[in-house]
């Protein structure tokens, strides 16, 4: 039985880590701005630094 040959590119690179995403290896997320993140810890740490900057630039909390 022969092996059929698999094609691989180069997909991108996480916006947190910069590991590079192939378009064999799945599990990555892209969100609505169209970053890619390679795992669920990376893209935890984007939007928890998303929300800290919300929070910073919040009317309420611009003033303490």
């Amino acid at each position: 039985m022969v092996k059929k040959k698999v094609r691989e590119f180069l997909a991108g690179q996480c916006y947190i880590c910069n590991c590079t995403h192939t378009t064999s290896n799945g599990g990555w997320i892209i969100n609505a701005e169209k970053k890619l993140f390679c795992h669920e810890p990376c893209f935890t740490i984007y939007l928890n630094n998303k929300a800290l900057g919300r929070l910073i630039n919040h009317p309420f909390t611009r003033h303490l």
